[in-house]
């Protein structure tokens, strides 16, 4: 019944999203003909725009015109290399992808691949080595989540030069998180870890399956937001960011990212399992209409220039002010 709702009701993003990922129908024309009407959305329009002048030097932070936002917010709109439209901007880009060194503004290439490889698997991009870089990357977190140690901040004693800006927040160990041995899952690497899941090896399912318990349990709950402080040899410290804390641990929490990362966890078999997943869902329901639908506060569904993996693009293109 919701489906069809939603075929009766939604505009075209979901529409096509409903009849090619949900209904088991065979009508091509009918899904063709939503694609067109999706084609033709200002917002569209104006996404493709942001990828025509994509500079994949610029691959981390809150701009739209970012690569970590560009290309998700075509996903989200079932653009991406499957799309001739998408195809044919996105093939001069194509030597640069294949090379792999993204900028991020940090001091490792890693944290480039890092931000930028989730959202190249999204978009169906052919990029060589991305897989292979992707296991390798779930082997090096799983050496480190596999001892469900949260131990993960340094003595403050050891750090003498911390910038004043810093100083009330704790510092990673240098030899957790520095350079390309950063062993700390980052939000991005769930990102490519539920892209990659069903693809993978069961060997590495599991490892995955043990990466997400590990960010899932309680003792996970020491991190704070945004993990802390990077240290590096030369007694320089940047602010890392990027934690994978779950989402609807405070149930006043109405913050825009608790129903992105809900999504985002549900890729997850492991996850969906949880007690805490399943809390989350029955805190959901207050949220039911008689008619079956969902009407979530405003706060949950923003539309707001701002990283995407922060659940900041969630309209969808729909008029949310239109009673239907």
């Amino acid at each position: 019944m919701i489906l069809e709702w939603l075929e009766a009701n939604a505009g075209p993003v979901i529409r096509y999203r409903v009849q090619k990922e949900l209904m088991d129908t065979s009508d091509a024309g009918s899904s063709r003909k939503t694609m067109q009407e999706l084609l033709k959305l200002p917002q569209t329009q104006t996404r493709l725009d942001l990828l025509k002048n994509l500079d994949i030097n610029r691959v981390h932070g809150s701009n739209k015109t970012h690569l970590e936002n560009v290309l998700p917010m075509l996903s989200d709109f079932s653009i991406n290399y499957e799309s001739d439209v998408f195809k044919n901007i996105i093939k001069d880009k194509q030597i640069t992808f294949d090379s792999g060194n993204f900028n991020a503004d940090y001091f490792s290439t890693l944290y480039g691949k890092v931000i930028a490889y989730p959202f190249l698997l999204r978009s169906k991009i052919p990029v060589k080595d991305l897989v292979s870089f992707a296991i390798e990357r779930i082997d090096t977190i799983y050496d480190f989540t596999k001892h469900h140690d949260y131990d993960i901040y340094d003595k403050s004693e050891n750090h003498k030069s911390v910038p004043k800006l810093f100083r009330d927040r704790p510092i990673i160990k240098p030899e957790i998180a520095y350079g390309d041995m950063c062993r700390l899952p980052m939000i991005y690497d769930i990102v490519t870890m539920a892209e990659l899941y069903y693809q993978v090896s069961q060997n590495v399912q599991i490892k995955i399956d043990d990466i997400i318990n590990y960010v899932l349990s309680p003792g996970y709950d020491v991190v704070l937001p945004g993990y802390g402080i990077l240290a590096t040899p030369k007694r320089s410290y940047y602010s890392m960011g990027w934690d994978c804390k779950k989402p609807f641990n405070d149930k006043q929490d109405y913050s825009y990212r608790n129903l992105h990362r809900l999504l985002l966890y549900s890729s997850f078999p492991t996850a969906v399992k949880s007690s805490w997943f399943q809390n989350a869902i029955d805190f959901l329901m207050q949220f039911k209409t008689e008619s079956k639908t969902y009407a979530f506060p405003k706060e949950y569904l923003p539309e707001i220039d701002s990283n995407w993996i922060l659940g900041t693009r969630m309209s969808l293109a729909e008029n949310r002010r239109k009673k239907n």
